[in-house]
């Protein structure tokens, strides 16, 4: 079943990094328009370029690929952007930047390239978990319309299908070494960091919404 997350309720402040950030994957579509000007822009994992590091996460291999990358990527890093200084919000991005590819290259067997999001997206969505275990994430479903999901289970939901794939080598071209080093970073970055930059305090446990959450698995944001 097709999920799209759109975000926590409440959520206020407008998420000018977010925002950007999804901009430049949008641009970065339009104008390379081959899969060989996309590859140029791709981290090669036999080939340590910091730059490629950071072009390759703004650069995804179709629409499709794009499309779900942005909507987990909107969803999870503009809370926790309006949460946290900028700094901090920045050097979130960088670390889970530099974690995901370096993890890739240090388990890659093939010196195969990658490219998207996702990596990063986990580490919002390890920080969200964190930070909001109670609260809902509002979804757009395929033939079921808006439904409340609980952030824990929206996202260990998400973690275990990928775990699944995994182990069973489905969904192959899949970069799961980004995602769940992301999802590892960001959780070390929420438990050593948040107080640091931010000065939010934590949020009493939301009351359950009129719709009943629902989850179903759907297709994993690709790398």
């Amino acid at each position: 079943m097709l999920i799209f997350p759109l975000g926590k309720r409440g959520t206020g402040g407008v998420p000018v990094a977010t925002i950007f950030i999804c901009v430049a994957c949008i641009l970065v579509h339009v104008f390379a328009t081959s899969m060989d000007d996309r590859i140029a822009l791709a981290f090669h994992p036999d080939q340590l370029d910091p730059l490629k590091m950071f072009t390759s996460v703004i650069t995804h291999g179709d629409f499709w690929h794009l499309v779900g990358n942005l909507f987990f990527f909107y969803c999870f890093a503009r809370t926790v952007e309006t949460q946290m200084s900028f700094v901090g919000y920045l050097l979130a991005f960088m670390v889970f930047v530099l974690v995901t590819n370096l993890a890739y290259a240090a388990t890659a067997t093939l010196p195969i390239p990658t490219l998207g999001l996702s990596g990063v997206v986990w580490g919002f969505m390890g920080i969200f978990l964190l930070r909001h275990p109670r609260e809902y994430i509002e979804c757009w479903v395929l033939f079921l319309g808006k439904v409340n999901v609980p952030a824990a289970l929206f996202i260990l939901g998400f973690l275990a299908f990928d775990i699944i794939n995994y182990q069973s080598s489905e969904a192959l071209g899949v970069n799961y070494a980004a995602h769940f080093s992301g999802f590892a970073a960001g959780a070390l970055f929420k438990l050593l960091f948040w107080n640091t930059f931010t000065e939010d305090e934590a949020e009493a446990a939301p009351k359950r919404p009129a719709i009943g959450a629902r989850f179903s698995h759907a297709r994993t944001p690709r790398r």
